[in-house]
């Protein structure tokens, strides 16, 4: 494979949780692994400038657009400086690909004049959203300008491919770090005392934002149904978002206090202690790509339960990895939930089974290669030259 230089933009990066930041930063630290050169520009907004606006991070250079005060504006800011900076860059710089991450904000900087190759990952709600509505006016302004495009899931890889036909298009499943989340009979042992768990509990787990898509409000509404046919589960929910009061206030209202531990800014380095405290992941979305909270789970070797939405199916192998279940259904959950617990060694069946499905198809050291792959079949169609190739 060539060595490629590569700007990957994002608004969404460290130290921001959530998906498309552990995403780009997962995929730039594999790049560079093979031998790549990555430079991320994204935005920040950091009041007490803890964060440089240049960093090295794992090899990786870190552009931080620092953004102000006023929230409803910092997209916008991140828009009018970052192609300003991406401007500067091209002129000091030469690089082979231009990756985008976000649907509005990132696609709106990279419309920039750039002779190399521009890619775009589709991990967009928004996009799904658009396309059931028909909205293609908007979804063609936006992306008409990428030359290959990438979905994470076979359902965004399909709906792209219908609106640009003649842009070459590739799924690329999400990866996972499984040095980093594996199974550790300490860290469970040592988290489950932390949050108070005997060892008769059975930990239910839930680690979404707690936004209307991910389907959170489905799954808490289910708990009343899963303590009253098994008085030893315990559901721990880790996330934050603009659903948290509502989530709050049904806990309190049905006196589930004793029975959820809601944990709210949790960075990422500390997930694997959740995950393998849990017995049984949740997945209850109901609109997905490939979900990293999922495979983060697979790598720690916990069964998963998920709805059929999107690419969850992709990752959920039914009867071998765990079960899939119908989306918004809080009844849905509660039975799969109790299936599920009942039958202790097909948990851990499921959950070796899990890990196992993680190591040979989601590392991702396999993700970057693909991506590279695929970087260089769309510079072969465009006949573009490698041109950090040829400084070098």
């Amino acid at each position: 494979m060539k060595k490629q230089a590569i700007l990957m933009v994002s608004d969404d990066f460290l130290p921001n949780v959530g998906g498309i930041a552990a995403h780009v930063l997962e995929i730039s630290r594999a790049l560079t692994k093979l031998g790549n050169r990555v430079v991320v520009l994204t935005k920040i907004y950091d009041p007490e400038k803890k964060y440089p606006e240049l960093e090295i991070y794992d090899d990786i250079e870190v552009i931080r657009i620092r953004t102000s005060n006023y929230k409803k504006l910092r997209a916008l800011e991140f828009i009018i400086k970052g192609k300003a900076k991406i401007k500067k860059l091209l002129g000091l710089e030469q690089f082979d690909v231009i990756h985008s991450h976000k649907l509005i904000t990132d696609s709106m900087i990279t419309k920039v004049p750039f002779s190399g190759l521009k890619i775009f990952t589709n991990h967009s709600s928004t996009f799904l959203n658009w396309y059931e509505n028909n909205e293609m006016r908007k979804i063609h302004f936006l992306l008409q300008h990428y030359q290959g495009n990438i979905s994470p899931s076979d359902e965004l890889h399909t709906k792209i491919q219908t609106i640009f036909p003649e842009v070459p298009s590739v799924n690329i499943s999400n990866g996972v770090d499984a040095e980093k989340f594996k199974p550790s009979e300490l860290l469970r042992a040592e988290t489950r005392i932390a949050l108070g768990y005997g060892e008769q509990d059975q930990v239910v787990m839930v680690a979404r934002r707690l936004e209307a898509k991910n389907g959170v409000r489905y799954f808490v509404e289910a708990i009343p149904d899963m303590v009253a046919q098994n008085p030893h589960v315990q559901c721990l929910i880790v996330g934050n978002g603009s659903e948290r009061t509502y989530i709050e206030n049904f806990i309190q209202k049905h006196h589930l206090q004793n029975h959820v531990t809601l944990r709210t800014n949790i960075h990422n380095q500390e997930m694997p202690s959740y995950f393998n405290a849990a017995d049984l992941v949740v997945l209850p979305s109901l609109m997905e790509a490939t979900s990293i909270a999922g495979l983060e789970a697979m790598a720690c070797a916990k069964p998963l339960l998920g709805t059929r939405v999107g690419g969850i199916p992709e990752i959920i192998e039914a009867g071998r990895t765990g079960e899939l279940i119908d989306a918004k259904s809080s009844e849905a959950i509660a039975a799969g939930v109790e299936l599920m617990l009942a039958d202790k060694q097909r948990l851990v069946a499921y959950g070796l089974a899990a890990r196992e499905a993680v190591l040979n198809h989601f590392s991702w050291e396999q993700i970057a290669r693909k991506t590279v792959r695929f970087y260089e079949v769309c510079q072969s169609q465009l006949g573009a030259p490698n041109e950090a190739s040829k400084a070098r």
